[in-house]
């Protein structure tokens, strides 16, 4: 059953409905992004998708999911396809740079509610992919 949470949290994302995404995740879900601090509540990740789609348009494909025996516990690698559309501060001007980046994400479930998410990407790889002064 967690592993159906899972799989409809990605394809909601990739619909981009964060109201989908949100009805899956309990009210103080704690949103862990790759860079920066933990951020915590429903609010919270609105925000981070809403500024996210705002300079990024991505895909997700060749979703694996893996859990642990009880399913608390379920682990993600997927492929995003993506283009940096919209310039957004303190990064590199956005000029349609297009990407491919292979992330990881782990979720807590409980009572088949997401209650964590712990995303992971080499960060370095994708700053290289999408500046457009790169050699």
């Amino acid at each position: 059953m967690s592993t159906q949470v899972v799989q409809q949290y990605y394809e909601a994302f990739n619909k981009k409905d964060i109201d989908a995404i949100l009805a899956l995740c309990v009210e103080n879900v704690q949103n862990d992004p790759n860079q920066g601090d933990p951020q915590v509540g429903k609010d919270k990740l609105k925000a981070f998708l809403e500024t996210a789609w705002a300079h990024f348009d991505e895909q997700v494909s060749e979703l694996v999911i893996m859990a642990n025996a009880d399913q608390s516990k379920i682990a993600t690698e997927y492929l995003v396809k993506g283009t940096y559309y919209n310039s957004k501060p303190n990064l590199f001007p956005a000029t349609n740079q297009y990407y491919e980046i292979y992330p990881t994400t782990v979720f807590t479930i409980k009572n088949g509610k997401i209650t964590r998410m712990t995303r992971h990407y080499n960060t370095k790889q994708w700053l290289d992919i999408v500046n457009p002064n790169r050699s």
